[in-house]
């Protein structure tokens, strides 16, 4: 009895190890990625001058017309902490916000990945060029072809109420960002496909991260059978232990790699499967409709993810049951090969 009780711990403790895991990988990924609202200086008498920033950081909902920035929290709250600047405290000439000069050392959020509110943490980050990708971009109305994101972007294809827009993207992609560079319609749905794409890399990742959890329950269940004869199998029990932690870190370390696109995102739960079925349903359906090599090679990229994640997870599961089944004939023959290393070495002393 005591040792299932053994056993039962061990697997609530991995338990709890897994899911502390998952909380902490979940939380970073879910973090807002925003960035800064560049401010500039301008002089308009000897001793008085003011601060702009550009318009588009001003953020519309249902609820209004929000100017955001943040400040660094403490305790529970600690990091960057969204803060709504009272609408009184500025005004609004043409495309840019003036402010007054006694607020040139808050950092405003111009763009964000996902739509902030008031104490919500953000994580400030810069976009750079990252090399060619492409825009779906769903009822874009017409665009500003003179803004400056066009010098490097082209319509690749174009149907009624969508379009596919060539560039040099930039990363990590911000929906708001996109949509002001290349002047679309604020009603307008801006994807990057090699967000999508690299969204879909993951499921192998994800795949081997569940592979890892079968295999370990597996491994638990076998190792709980062999204690019905401690002294025979504490060998096999450590060994046993020994791969079990030894999983667990490899979960650890696949956990690490995934690097989901916060631009497909879910807004507050990440495992909120409606939000990705409407997303992706919506872009597939667009995709179907276009010629475009990056059209094409998006619509092969989820079957090729899937099966590849199926391949994965089925072949984790044959390998644990192949290590249970020869288990200890490999144990018994490393034994083997020790005691026998041993004794030639004790016969050379």
């Amino acid at each position: 009895m005591k040792r299932k009780v053994v056993c039962v711990g061990i697997l609530v403790f991995w338990g709890l190890v897994v899911c502390t895991i998952l909380s902490v990988r979940i939380e970073e990924q879910m973090t807002i990625q925003a960035v800064k609202a560049e401010a500039k200086e301008e002089k308009i008498e000897p001793g008085y001058s003011r601060l702009t920033i550009p318009a588009d950081a001003l953020i519309q909902d249902e609820n209004g017309t929000h100017l955001y920035y943040a400040e660094t929290g403490d305790g529970w709250e600690e990091g960057n902490r969204v803060v709504e600047r009272d609408p009184y405290a500025y005004s609004v000439e043409g495309d840019s916000i003036i402010l007054p000069d006694s607020m040139n050392l808050t950092s405003y959020i111009q763009y964000a990945s996902k739509p902030v509110e008031v104490g919500e943490l953000i994580l400030w980050c810069r976009t750079y060029p990252e090399g060619e990708d492409c825009y779906l971009v769903l009822d874009p109305g017409e665009p500003d072809q003179s803004r400056e994101g066009w010098e490097t972007a082209s319509v690749t294809e174009e149907r009624e109420g969508a379009l596919l827009v060539s560039l040099n993207g930039k990363q990590p992609f911000l929906e708001s960002q996109a949509r002001s560079e290349l002047g679309f319609s604020g009603e307008s749905r801006v994807y990057s496909l090699g967000d999508v794409r690299k969204f879909f890399g993951t499921f192998p990742l994800l795949a081997g991260m569940a592979a890892l959890l079968i295999m370990t329950v597996i491994l638990w269940a076998h190792s709980l059978r062999l204690t019905r004869n401690l002294r025979e199998n504490r060998t096999l029990l450590t060994v046993n232990v020994i791969l079990g932690g030894s999983m667990l870190w490899l979960f650890r370390c696949l956990a690490d790699q995934v690097q989901l696109p916060s631009s497909l995102l879910p807004a507050e739960n990440i495992l909120e499967f409606g939000h990705y079925a409407e997303e992706f349903g919506a872009i597939f359906h667009e995709l179907e409709g276009f010629a475009a090599a990056a059209a094409n090679e998006t619509l092969r990229a989820l079957p090729v993810s899937l099966a590849l994640s199926g391949a994965v997870i089925l072949a984790g599961i044959v390998l644990v049951f192949v290590l249970i089944i020869f288990e200890k004939r490999i144990v018994s023959r490393v034994s083997e090969v020790i005691s026998a290393g041993m004794i030639h070495f004790r016969q050379n002393i």
